[in-house]
């Protein structure tokens, strides 16, 4: 019979790299998902904070609703892009807010994968009564 004390650490050393593969996407699909998630909540935030607040302040309203929101959540994000715009819907207007970023990559960059970008849209009827 031969000896088989060596072929166990053969064995780790030849699936290490491997193991490391998976780990860092499945850091980078974490990254991903909890991005969307961020970005997502600060477009809802923005655009009912726009719908609030009055007619001349709409968009700058959002644009530090998001900003905060997202400063707040530890953004996972790089590179935050924010559009305010309204929509004119019949007899009632909204608020529309789109925001996007770049997902970090840091300590992924082995996988050797550019930045996703990810990004949500928002609409909120803005608030007829709301303060002038």
């Amino acid at each position: 019979m031969k000896s088989e004390s060596g072929s166990s650490t053969v064995e780790l050393v030849l699936l290490a790299p491997v193991l490391m593969v998976m780990v860092l996407f499945g850091v980078h699909s974490g990254r991903l998902s909890e991005a969307k998630i961020q970005v997502q909540h600060a477009a809802d935030q923005g655009a009912r904070a726009g719908s609030l607040a009055a007619e001349s302040k709409i968009a700058q309203v959002a644009t530090v609703a998001v900003e905060n929101d997202l400063k707040l959540a530890g953004i996972a994000c790089t590179k935050v892009s924010i559009d305010v715009g309204a929509v004119a819907t019949g007899m009632t207007n909204a608020v529309r807010v789109q925001v996007e970023c770049d997902v970090r990559v840091d300590g992924t960059q082995l996988l050797g994968l550019l930045p996703d970008r990810v990004h949500a849209t928002s609409i909120e009827v803005i608030d007829e009564w709301r303060v002038p």
